[in-house]
């Protein structure tokens, strides 16, 4: 039997729009679940953890996905990128002030099941 590959994290770099994903859902006070909800809707194949991998840079987003959220959203494309960074030495993105996530926003605990 063959042993499974090592998973390997995805750089960081390869994922310049999660940041901005948060940012575009905490102005909206949607919580990931609210999000995720809109997005399969529209026919998104889209699931809170995926959503959760996107925002903490963890996973790549596709180019689908990404109209899927400009879409939900009600912005343009250019906006899901970050105002300005640096990658491999170089400034990337657009001239525009940057957005950090410094509380969670839209957070309401998990209410229990009863049996």
């Amino acid at each position: 039997m063959k042993e499974a590959a090592p998973v390997r994290p995805v750089p960081r770099r390869r994922n310049l729009v999660g940041q901005n994903v948060v940012k575009f859902r905490c102005q909206r006070r949607w919580t990931q679940d609210d999000l995720v909800a809109k997005l399969q809707l529209l026919g998104c194949c889209m699931t809170r953890d995926i959503l959760a991998n996107i925002e903490t840079r963890r996973s790549i987003v596709t180019d689908t996905q990404m109209v899927f959220f400009a879409h939900i959203f009600q912005i343009e494309m250019a906006d899901l990128f970050p105002a300005r960074g640096r990658l491999d030495g170089q400034v990337v993105g657009l001239d525009q002030a940057v957005a950090t996530r410094k509380r969670r926003c839209g957070y309401r605990p998990r209410r229990k099941k009863s049996s």
